[in-house]
């Protein structure tokens, strides 16, 4: 090998392995702050529809008889909707039921007429 290229390997060697180092961590500081940052609150009547939808999914699958996997679908909905219901409480500053999807219904019915006095009522008919 070339003592000239030898020379610059080793001159340019430690240059290109910090400066790889500094580049690696300023994209690792950028990664973080993208992930510090709370994404933004999702609006209010887009988490309204979606309740209203799910109540009304979840009353279809509880009235319909004979289904076919009900209990998974109906476990489904459950959490689905006791997860948007705690969304929604939060949201409103309401104590959310406790148990998540298998919170009692006098409990969710609690958090329901606490959100209707707020002003959101889930009970309404769903627009599809």
């Amino acid at each position: 090998m070339n003592p000239y290229v030898s020379y610059a390997l080793v001159a340019l060697l430690p240059t290109a392995a910090f400066g790889a180092l500094i580049w690696g961590l300023r994209a690792g500081r950028r990664l973080t702050a993208a992930r510090a940052r709370p994404p933004a609150p999702e609006p209010l009547d887009r988490l309204a529809t979606r309740l209203r939808r799910l109540r009304a999914e979840l009353e279809a699958i509880e009235n319909k008889a004979g289904t076919t996997a009900k209990g998974h679908h109906l476990r489904a909905a459950r959490g689905a909707y006791a997860d948007n219901l705690a969304l929604a409480c939060r949201r409103f500053e309401v104590p959310p039921p406790p148990g998540g999807e298998r919170a009692r219904l006098a409990d969710i019915y609690r958090a329901e007429a606490a959100l209707r006095e707020r002003g959101l009522d889930v009970r309404e008919t769903a627009a599809r």
